[in-house]
């Protein structure tokens, strides 16, 4: 998900353990002394085999109904080869094929926030990011790209003309369970700055805002 990466990250890895229900297949899979789980439409696979696959969408704390089990992170993919050869390039991007099953959670209500210690551009925080850390900071901008429900969130992308992309400081990334959002929309934005967040599995970022609230 990181912009800053220069590509789909690809994972080769053993099969340790595998498990089918209500139409999707579970794998626990060894990739370098990394266990995980990974998932996707039903298909057949056995323990012990190498599979190859795109990271595409991760998420946290998900709950398969049908197995009656909590995963505490699991890689959601679209396809996976035997061996070390990658699916072919058009599975190594999420898309609408890749829905975790028995997801119909309620939209929850943002958190309440303190208020904001001011108005930055999103030049100004990358700037000021270690005197803002923690801090309920807001921007106004244009929402760029919003990628629904992963890992509990929305993530919108906030520019706001402000910074370089060759500078990787012209964007934040707005984290919230905040609706009716989309792409094009003119916001205000306030959340919690965070710094060199890392959520595993590669999901690095050096800033990212959470528990966001969004005005127009």
């Amino acid at each position: 998900m990181s912009d800053n990466n220069p590509g789909p990250i690809v994972h080769t890895a053993t099969v340790m353990e595998t498990m089918s229900s209500a139409g999707y297949t579970y794998i626990r899979v060894e990739e370098k002394g990394k266990i995980f789980w990974i998932a996707l439409h039903e298909t057949q696979v056995s323990v012990g085999e190498k599979v190859s696959f795109y990271e595409q969408m991760l998420m946290e704390n998900f709950t398969s109904k049908s197995l009656n089990r909590t995963f505490d992170r699991i890689l959601f993919v679209e396809a996976i080869n035997r061996g070390t050869d990658l699916p072919t390039k058009d599975k190594a991007k999420p898309s609408q094929n890749i829905k975790p099953p028995e997801q119909h959670a309620e939209a929850q209500n943002p958190k309440e926030l303190a208020t904001p210690v001011g108005r930055f551009t999103i030049k100004e925080i990358f700037e000021k990011k270690d005197d803002l850390v923690g801090k309920v900071v807001e921007v106004k901008g244009k929402i760029s790209k919003l990628s629904s429900q992963i890992m509990g969130r929305d993530w919108v992308h906030i520019e706001d003309g402000t910074g370089a992309k060759q500078e990787n400081n012209n964007k934040i990334i707005f984290r919230t369970t905040q609706v009716g959002l989309a792409v094009g929309d003119e916001v205000v934005g306030k959340g919690v700055l965070y710094v060199n967040k890392d959520f595993g599995y590669g999901y690095f970022y050096p800033l990212i805002i959470e528990d966001a609230v969004f005005s127009k």
